[in-house]
């Protein structure tokens, strides 16, 4: 599950790109913030005239003008397809997740992208699980995780935060997973282990590959 968690601003010119500064929320404030390096260099240009960069924080109970411009109007006859190109709702009213979609671009030079945060949550516990063909018993034989504990995620009766951490370190990182299953793939069944093993290796490629396109 993906979350946004504020806006990061860049100067992008021909050549060259610089970044500006951060959109953010706290206590109920729309908060922007230009970089150290940014404000107190000499060429730099502010945002807009709301966001002089005599302040390098500047807050807000509602949203700068100089955001505000670059959302689409709603009553423009292409908000629908702006929204569609997006995947998300013409009703959405999130400003900063309009900002880092439909608002991205503008005529200025300043570019928008969102800065997400991915939770690891026990549905993405559950796929992984079954992706390994693993049960309860021998998942948590094999990561050496209490029963209880997993059938309390796969219930989602508690997050198991400090449990999920951990399963979200076999899921991301297969070599740490392949390891674990070195250790104690004896518990269970020899056909069982060699399909999780042929299951991490070609993760592990897959990855790799990844990284280097």
């Amino acid at each position: 599950m993906s979350k946004l968690k504020s806006l990061s601003i860049y100067l992008e010119r021909r050549s060259s790109r610089t970044y500006v500064g951060k959109l953010y929320r706290e206590d109920n404030l729309y908060c922007f913030e230009y970089d150290k390096k940014y404000a107190y260099d000499k060429k730099s240009i502010p945002m807009g005239p709301d966001l002089p960069m005599i302040k390098r924080v500047h807050k807000s109970k509602t949203l700068f003008s100089s955001f505000v411009d670059r959302i689409p109007s709603r009553k423009n006859e292409a908000y629908p397809e702006y929204c569609q190109k997006f995947s998300i709702s013409v009703d959405e009213e999130d400003e900063i997740l309009l900002l880092s979609t439909i608002g991205r671009r503008g005529p200025s030079s300043f570019l928008f992208e969102g800065d997400w945060i991915v939770e690891y949550t026990s549905l993405d516990y559950s796929k992984f699980r079954k992706e390994l063909g693993l049960t309860l018993r021998e998942f948590a034989s094999v990561f050496d995780v209490s029963i209880s504990s997993l059938q309390k995620l796969e219930k989602k009766m508690e997050s198991g935060r400090e449990v999920l951490k951990r399963i979200e370190i076999y899921d991301r990182f297969p070599e740490v997973a392949l390891f674990e299953l070195k250790k104690s793939g004896k518990l269970i069944h020899s056909s069982k282990k060699e399909k999780v093993e042929d299951f991490l290796l070609e993760k592990i490629k897959f990855l790799r590959k990844q990284k280097v396109l």
